[in-house]
């Protein structure tokens, strides 16, 4: 094994979003300071019929049983809290559901405080499965903010509770989306940030939340204070990729009518779908 700046590190499961890129990395690892180590030695003792499906594992083109976990935690040497998290980082890479990924994300937010999937990653899980959130972060900048629960609630038509309001702050602030203040907060850049593993989950759960909401909305106001419609057409398949750099660039758009901080009155929500009803043979 090499010292210093050099030192090669065993990689630890905790700051992987990948199972498969976690074998691959550890394979590897073996590999520089074990030289015998091999997929069949490693298929060997964890107890495996074959190493052949262990490579394809690792290459993404197999997925593993419940009874293959269990033999690579221990070929792995895992336990405790490496050993939970990897089970459901397995599980959850496999999912094929949105809702099996929400159980796995959240089983692998508790299985250690100190994964990659950290703190932050929690709060930031909220933040896009609750859409209040997003909302009050656009209010603190309306000109007649009041940093009052109760006026916030009221604000948003009581679709929240003042106490849903108290904690979405704290979670904001704890976030660094807010900044708290003498007269009570302010905007400050963005710091959400998430792995591309769990991207794609927390942007689906983000527009669920604002597809429910909006069918909520169609009936609880008036015609005069909302704007529903929608388009049916046919289209070349070829010209489908440039009708969604059209819509980018129609959001881009639409940002320019967005006020400046303590000049806002509303905040509004706007959500544009596409998609194709016909299926290509």
């Amino acid at each position: 094994m090499e010292t210093g700046e050099n030192r090669i590190v065993e990689p630890d499961v905790l700051q992987y979003t990948n199972y498969r890129v976690y074998l691959r990395d550890y394979y590897e690892f073996k590999k520089k300071t074990v030289p015998a180590f091999s997929l069949r030695f490693f298929a060997e003792k964890a107890g495996l019929s074959s190493h052949a499906h262990l490579k394809l594992t690792i290459d993404g083109k197999r997925n593993i049983t419940k009874n293959t976990v269990v033999k690579l935690i221990h070929g792995l040497g895992l336990d405790g809290q490496r050993a939970a998290y990897f089970e459901s980082l397995v599980f959850f890479n496999q999912a094929q559901t949105d809702a099996d990924k929400q159980v796995y994300y959240a089983q692998l937010l508790k299985a250690s405080p100190r994964s990659k999937l950290h703190k932050m990653d929690a709060a930031q899980f909220r933040i896009f499965r609750e859409w209040h959130h997003s909302a009050i972060l656009e209010m603190v900048a309306l000109k007649d903010f009041r940093p009052i629960p109760d006026w916030i609630s009221k604000r948003l038509g009581g679709l929240i509770t003042p106490a849903q309001v108290t904690e979405s702050l704290k979670l904001l602030v704890e976030l660094g989306l807010l900044v708290k203040t003498a007269n009570g907060y302010r905007q400050r850049d963005p710091l959400i940030t998430t792995d591309d593993e769990v991207q794609d989950l927390m942007v689906k759960m983000y527009h669920l939340q604002m597809l429910k909401l909006s069918a909520d909305m169609l009936s609880a106001l008036p015609g005069s204070q909302r704007d529903v419609s929608a388009l049916t057409f046919s289209i070349k398949r070829e010209d489908f990729p440039n009708l969604k750099k059209h819509l980018q660039l129609m959001r881009k758009e639409l940002l320019d009518f967005s006020a400046k901080a303590g000049e806002g009155e509303d905040v509004v929500q706007i959500n544009i779908q596409l998609y194709p009803l016909t299926r290509g043979v």
